[in-house]
């Protein structure tokens, strides 16, 4: 079976949804699943493509987090990033996977220490329990 081209599970947070001295890890493991953490500037600068190509690499899941509704500091970003979850989410049912292998959730700087940590730490652990991706599994990598 091929090895993954990328991590098994890509997270991509709003650099304005990290609290005050929050820490997140860059990159860990999880029930035998490589997950990376990137910064990005706004959630809405994630792309579809972009998104999709990261599951094609054999990952199992991918996570953006967002500013709450109405709360991004770059106007609409947080709502550009729901969509393109959401159409990633349609294109995976399409091709057969689970829509569940890309998730959004929200997190805010003014939420309690500890909760943006605790948000990804879910959203990881729902994705490393899909188990491997059916790309990965059948050795299209």
């Amino acid at each position: 079976m091929s090895q993954p081209v990328g991590p098994d599970v890509l997270v991509y947070v709003c650099a304005n949804c990290i609290p005050q001295a929050e820490i997140l890890p860059r990159q860990w493991k999880r029930d035998g699943a490589h997950v990376l953490v990137h910064q990005i500037p706004c959630s809405g600068k994630v792309d579809t493509q972009y998104l999709m190509h990261a599951l094609e690499g054999g990952g199992r899941g991918i996570c953006i987090v967002g500013c709450p509704n109405g709360k991004c500091h770059l106007a609409q970003g947080n709502y550009r990033a729901e969509i393109r979850i959401r159409s990633v989410q349609r294109l995976l049912g399409e091709i057969g996977l689970e829509p569940e292998r890309a998730v959004f959730v929200r997190c805010s700087p003014g939420d309690p220490p500890g909760r943006l940590k605790e948000l990804v730490e879910d959203a990881v652990a729902q994705l490393c329990m899909l188990g491997e991706s059916s790309i990965r599994a059948v050795g299209l990598t």
